[in-house]
């Protein structure tokens, strides 16, 4: 039987063919991988690191993931059915930096910064309090075997390091052997689970300023086509005269020609089925798109495995959404075109 290894925390026996993903949502160690596809590989929330074992990755995975993330040994967890020993990263549960750090060291140092580090001049992307502090402390065990989440060691690391650089390892009541040597090599530990660095876009003041830009522009271009254009207005509204035909804005009058050729069908008027039940249809369809999508595409082999990303590989989703797509715009052109007085057929180029 292959062997699954959490790094850091248990071992287990599974039969060959397991999916990992079930697995670590079996035993609860799932609690970083929300898996908010439901394991379809879309969505890369149950992405583990795999130090060793798993095979190689598919093409879902080489999509969601990247080469990159793929390259620093990340995948995903649903597309992985265990048929060779196998060790993973789970994350809140890696394994850290194999090196010896007495929890009682962790203990030490927590409580000495909670009386003596100016907490809120630490560089961390969330506020270290008091009270997290407690909490790291009562955790020392687990995080000295290489429990909790990398924000859990952006706290520790960032507290280590201002100890170290103000030097105040001399300072920190403890019986444990405390050196410069010693406080790096935990650094450097440490380091290996800081959170990763997200990308940013700088909202002020660069991405406010082309905003602002485009915007000026856009209004100055209306500004100048209006002085040469009119705007396409009718004659003012008077209550005792209606156009012939009243048709809807542009983007209405699809519903309205399609309530001019929908049938009275028993209980249900024209109106009922092409102003409500009809558009009701297609929006429910859009929504429930990801859901029905592994039924739709039913000419596929293998129906254990999700959906593929790429257009060739949905066919038949990709058909159904672009009819109701091309329907809704002919729809449309009929409507403003095509339509006269009492909405009969007319040619526009007549």
């Amino acid at each position: 039987m292959p062997k699954v290894v959490i790094l850091g925390q248990r071992e287990f026996d599974v039969k060959a063919g397991t999916n990992l993903l079930k697995l670590l949502q079996d035993t609860r160690y799932d609690d970083q991988l929300p898996a908010t596809c439901n394991g379809q590989g879309q969505c890369s929330t149950c992405a583990v690191r795999v130090r060793k074992g798993a095979g190689d990755p598919n093409q879902n995975e080489l999509d969601v993931l990247g080469e990159e993330q793929i390259a620093q040994g990340w995948r995903l967890s649903c597309q992985i059915n265990v048929t060779q020993d196998i060790e993973v990263e789970v994350p809140g549960y890696e394994v850290a930096e194999a090196i010896q750090i007495d929890p009682a060291i962790i203990r030490d140092v927590m409580a000495y910064a909670a009386e003596h580090v100016p907490l809120k001049r630490l560089a961390t992307s969330h506020t270290i309090t008091v009270k997290r502090l407690r909490d790291l402390s009562h955790r020392a065990e687990a995080l000295a075997d290489g429990g909790g989440d990398p924000k859990d060691f952006e706290a520790l690391y960032a507290i280590f390091n201002y100890i170290a650089k103000e030097r105040k390892l001399q300072e920190v009541p403890t019986k444990e052997t405390l050196t410069e040597e010693q406080v790096q090599k935990i650094l450097d530990a440490f380091a290996k689970r800081l959170p990763a660095e997200e990308e940013e876009i700088i909202m002020y003041p660069y991405f406010l300023y082309v905003s602002f830009t485009l915007f000026f522009l856009l209004l100055a271009g209306l500004g100048v086509y209006s002085v040469f254009r009119d705007a396409p207005l009718e004659e003012p509204a008077t209550p005792s005269f209606t156009p012939n035909p009243e048709k809807a804005p542009w983007y209405f009058v699809g519903i309205q020609e399609l309530l001019a050729i929908s049938p009275n069908v028993g209980p249900f008027t024209s109106v009922a089925i092409g102003g409500v039940i009809i558009p009701a249809l297609f929006v429910l369809f859009l929504i429930a798109i990801p859901y029905i999508e592994p039924y739709l595409e039913f000419w596929r082999k293998d129906k254990s495995k999700p959906v593929g990303r790429r257009l060739r590989d949905r066919p038949v989703t990709t058909l159904l959404f672009t009819s109701l797509m091309l329907a809704a715009i002919i729809l449309i052109i009929i409507g403003q075109y095509f339509r006269g007085p009492q909405w009969e057929w007319v040619i526009p180029w007549q």
